[in-house]
């Protein structure tokens, strides 16, 4: 299949199917066009046709013969010398409106056809130039008014008026139609000039074209290829199918066989010859062909044979230049040859080269300037500028052209300053906000901006990095911690273990016992710590297996609630539970929130005061819900919520009871990884803890 495309036989039969089809085609369409235009395919379209063409020319030359006619009274021109006429076969007469011959052809005879034209010409237009002298202003009245009378129309000069004209004349130059001199002050000036209109005259003027032809000449040569092309119509329209659809043949085929050709160095099947066209410039070319050649649509409205030899040739040749181009462009577009091949490219990628050039010099030079002599800079420059538009408005040359592009170029100017800012106001704005991660895109900022981007980018980096370092140090500590509560809780159980064990042996004294029961008690607390420490390493690392699910918050206060009622009971404390209206559910893991709440009980069971009462109440609107729990702390709390939240902060500040300082930073990391938010409020001795959830609908 491919060798049938790239065969040069095929190729030249081809071209030569494709060129001649179309020629033939769109010659005959465009004769077919005009005929079918001209109504030559109705009934009795031959005859309709021809009469047509014998108006069109007796009106023709009707036209001439009214302008000859309108030459031969103003200048005295033969009406012969005016008109082209076709003498052998037409003729011409002029009449007045008695019927009584004015002019005529020599010879006259039967007609075919008659065109005829009633009407007034006006007679030629004369003018005269007068200049004249009086002695006094109402001489020359007088003679204004004889001059009109003497005239059609008399037009004075423009500097003409009847003031005196003393200053203008000399005395030498002074004279009088008789030669007698006067006084340069007694002569008054009349400059001007005499129409005088001819008469006009009603005429009927008529051309005939001859009843017989005689070959040769426009008439004959006129009608006789009319009478052909009725004649032949149907047989051009055939013609005009038929060829383009053998034209559109071989241009099928010349299209799929392009690009398929004998190997070269370029490709196979590209011709070396398609890398000097370039495909734009071929669309710009066919564009050319095709504004102004008129392709054979309009060739029958003033061909005077069949086959018009020269609009042929000119037809075949844009055909062939048209289709030359869409072969090539097709070429390249198959060799993927195309885009590298673009004039446009070719001329545009060294001026953009330039361009960057110049403008990366400009930036440099501008990034070295300060703002403030930047600015000065640009202040001059518009200033110069606008010195331009003020020489132009007083000159009245380019004003309009030049003052808009000015401003365009400062309202251009002024629009990036804007943007520049509000990437730079919006990239601060990030960085206030904590917003490490953003990076403020530099690719549209220019001079000063540009660097005070980098500034800001810069910024972030350093505290992104010391941040980072924090963190790192907070997970080092915390890992510390983890790692020495493991190391601590291998021997501490070895430790419980042998006092359990001791417990069980017979003391030797009382002493002893007594002994046995401080190392008892020290190691439950010292284990309780380790404990502590290893829970609140994981709560806030996240390092803990959180499955929340629907959880009915008043069923688990009421159980814990009653797990702490007799422990507050021994320390004195009355329990006042409140809980919501309604059963509102969050989505919280179970286990971790009863941890929450066990946490905050014993905060409340070490610290509370004595004698008072407990408050935990639960209320729910629409979206969230809070648990609350309130006490009154048995010492001064001289210390703010946000330091009673850190890690080994105890309220009571003498360490005496017992207690790690962990519980409440455990109840809040593990608030947290519920998704709930845990905050403390301190008033006076009031001590409150609030817990917030969503609410599930």
């Amino acid at each position: 299949m491919k060798g049938t495309r790239a065969s040069i036989p095929g190729k030249v039969l081809a071209w030569v199917l494709c060129l001649a089809g179309l020629t033939a085609g769109v010659v005959c369409g465009g004769q077919t066009l005009w005929l079918a235009n001209q109504g030559a395919y109705q009934t009795q379209g031959s005859a309709m046709l021809l009469e047509q063409g014998e108006e069109e020319l007796s009106q023709s030359y009707l036209e001439q013969a009214i302008v000859a006619y309108q030459a031969y009274l103003a200048e005295g021109i033969s009406m012969e010398q005016s008109m082209d006429l076709d003498r052998n076969n037409a003729f011409y007469t002029v009449k007045d409106p008695q019927g009584n011959a004015i002019l005529a052809s020599d010879e006259l005879g039967d007609y075919r056809e008659k065109a005829t034209w009633t009407g007034t010409i006006q007679g030629p237009r004369t003018e005269e130039s007068v200049t004249r002298y009086y002695d006094s202003p109402t001489a020359r009245e007088q003679g204004l008014e004889e001059l009109e009378k003497t005239y059609d129309e008399f037009v004075l000069e423009e500097f003409t008026d009847l003031a005196p004209y003393d200053e203008i004349p000399t005395e030498d130059e002074a004279a009088t139609e008789s030669g007698t001199a006067i006084s340069a002050q007694e002569r008054y000036l009349l400059e001007g000039y005499g129409v005088n209109y001819g008469q006009s005259e009603t005429v009927e003027i008529a051309v005939y074209l001859r009843a017989n032809l005689t070959p040769g000449g426009e008439v004959y040569t006129k009608l006789t290829y009319l009478s052909q092309m009725g004649y032949y119509r149907v047989e051009l329209a055939v013609a005009a199918v038929v060829g383009l659809a053998l034209g559109v043949l071989g241009l099928a085929l010349l299209i799929r066989g392009a690009g398929y050709g004998p190997k070269t160095p370029e490709g196979g099947g590209v011709h070396p010859v398609d890398r000097y066209l370039p495909v734009d410039l071929l669309a710009v070319l066919a564009a050319v062909i095709l504004l102004f050649w008129n392709g054979g649509m309009d060739l029958g409205a003033y061909a005077t044979t069949m086959i018009p030899l020269e609009d042929t040739l000119l037809t075949l040749v844009s055909l062939a230049l048209l289709a030359a181009g869409l072969l090539s462009a097709l070429r390249q577009k198959r060799a993927g040859t195309w885009r590298e091949n673009l004039l446009w490219r070719r001329i545009g990628q060294p001026v953009k080269q330039a361009g960057r050039k110049l403008w990366a010099l400009l930036g440099r030079t501008a990034a070295q300037l300060p703002l403030f002599w930047l600015a000065a800079l640009v202040f001059v420059v518009l200033c110069f500028f606008e010195g331009l538009c003020i020489l132009a408005i007083r000159s009245g040359n380019g004003v309009g052209l030049l003052w808009l592009l000015l401003k365009a170029a400062e309202g251009v100017v002024l629009i990036w300053v804007v943007l520049a800012m509000r990437r730079l106001q919006e990239g601060a704005k990030n960085l206030a906000a904590g917003q490490l991660a953003y990076q403020l895109p530099l690719e549209k900022l220019w001079g000063p901006f540009r660097a005070h981007g980098e500034d800001l980018n810069n910024i972030r980096q350093g505290i992104q990095h010391a941040v980072e370092e924090q963190m790192k140090s907070e997970r080092m500590k915390t890992e510390l911690i983890t790692n020495v509560s493991h190391d601590i809780k291998t021997p501490l159980t070895s430790i419980v273990n042998y006092v359990d064990l001791l417990k069980k042996e017979p003391m030797p004294n009382d002493q002893a016992k007594e002994y046995l029961e401080v190392l008892d008690r020290q190691s439950a607390r010292l284990k309780k710590l380790t404990e502590d420490l290893v829970e609140a390493s994981k709560a806030s690392t996240g390092n803990l297996t959180v499955d929340l699910q629907p959880t009915d918050v008043n069923v688990l206060l009421t159980q814990t609630a009653g797990e702490y009622q007799e422990k507050l009971a021994a320390r004195d404390l009355s329990l006042v539970l409140t809980p919501a209206p309604e059963a509102p559910k969050i989505s919280a893991d179970g286990r971790l929130l009863w941890r929450v709440f066990e946490n905050l009980f014993s905060n409340i069971q070490k610290y509370a005061l004595a004698g008072t009462r407990v408050y935990l109440t639960c209320q729910a609107d629409e979206n969230e819900v809070t648990i609350t729990f309130r006490n009154i702390s048995a010492t001064p709390l001289n210390i703010s919520a946000d330091e009673l939240m850190e890690r080994f902060v105890r309220g009571d500040t003498s360490r005496n009871t017992e207690g790690s300082g962990l519980g409440l930073s455990i109840a809040r990391s593990l608030t947290q990884l519920q998704h709930g938010t845990f905050s403390l409020t301190i008033d006076g001795d009031l001590f409150k803890a609030q817990l917030r959830f969503p609410r599930l609908s």
